[in-house]
């Protein structure tokens, strides 16, 4: 139908007239440059999960733990070394010690290191007081003058037989000390020992 040349589209054209053109591409490698130009994206940084976290602490505590472990017991044994060699290397061998304890008593013998708490006295000796009176005076109303003998006895003549060797705490013993060879103790072992 044509009315004063206007044509009327119909319905089934008026759905074609309506659509947009579809826009053409161009092929890849040629760009328009009305067209903004894509910037590439940066991945972002790896970020640790909470999970990935807790895992690598739980890993590493224990260790920082050892560590810390095994220089305190290095640092330990070396005290402990030095403490042992320190009293070791103060005794000599060669030489009798006189031994102090702390309730008076005093012996006299080769001593060495046992352990950390402990010594060792071996060939033991000790002094003993026997004391002389006056007693063959008429006169018991005069004062009699007491002469004092020391003499040297080894250890194990005892009525309960020791054996010839202590074993003494550390914190029994006051100090200790090397025994001169011409010292009148030393020179009463050597007499004691020659038959």
């Amino acid at each position: 139908m044509m009315d004063g040349g206007l044509r009327v589209p119909r319905p089934a054209e008026r759905g074609a007239i309506e659509r947009p053109e579809p826009t053409r591409r161009q092929p890849e490698g040629l760009q328009s440059f009305s067209e903004t130009p894509e910037v590439p994206q940066r991945p972002s940084a790896p970020r640790h999960s909470p999970k990935k976290e807790k895992s690598v602490k739980r890993f590493l505590l224990p260790i920082i733990i050892g560590l810390v472990l095994v220089i305190i017991g290095i640092t330990g044994w070396f005290l402990w070394s030095n403490n042992t060699q320190s009293t070791s290397t103060a005794i000599d061998s060669s030489k009798y010690q006189a031994v102090f304890f702390t309730n008076g008593q005093v012996y006299f013998g080769k001593l060495q290191s046992f352990n950390s708490d402990y010594l060792k006295l071996t060939d033991i000796y000790y002094l003993q007081t026997q004391t002389a009176t006056g007693a063959d005076s008429k006169n018991p109303q005069q004062t009699s003058t007491d002469q004092s003998n020391v003499q040297l006895i080894k250890l194990g003549d005892e009525i309960h037989g020791p054996e010839d060797q202590m074993i003494i705490a550390k914190s029994q013993l006051l100090f200790y000390e090397n025994l001169k060879t011409d010292g009148k103790v030393a020179q009463s072992i050597d007499k004691y020992k020659k038959p």
